[in-house]
């Protein structure tokens, strides 16, 4: 499956073996794929890690090679070396990628992924204010 996103991308050929879609719930479909290849942006990077998938991160530009290398330490990604893969460089990505050490490593993170962060922002900031508020000092 391949999703044309904002590049326009599409199939090389007629082959019924590969169909191109449009926006996806990615946090649906990552958890029944076995790997997600994408540029490495937050959002993708987070739902593929919550899925338990591992992921082959080609960065493009910003934060995305910060995120590549995250995961990779993570032990659960292969970063491309490069911004434009081949063949030959992305299958050799893949290969790692789907190696089991991989995946069991993936799902195994996969479960330690908090998902309540604004949650937990909202808790700190409101106890700092109430720290501060009955210290006497304003906020």
């Amino acid at each position: 499956m391949l999703s044309h996103g904002w590049a326009g991308l599409g199939p090389i050929d007629e082959g019924d073996d590969r169909f191109v879609v449009g926006e996806v719930n990615q946090q649906a479909l990552f958890g029944r794929v076995a790997a997600v290849v994408h540029h490495g942006g937050a959002g993708t990077t987070t739902d593929a890690a919550l899925a338990g998938t591992p992921q082959v991160i080609v960065p493009q530009m910003v934060d995305e090679p910060c995120w590549a290398t995250r995961v990779t330490e993570l032990g659960i990604s292969t970063a491309h070396n490069g911004r434009t893969p081949t063949t030959e460089s992305l299958s050799a990505a893949l290969m790692t990628t789907l190696a089991p050490t991989t995946v069991v490593r993936a799902r195994s993170v996969a479960g330690t992924i908090r998902t309540d962060g604004a949650t937990m922002a909202a808790t700190m900031l409101m106890d700092a204010a109430g720290r501060e508020y009955r210290s006497g000092l304003s906020v």
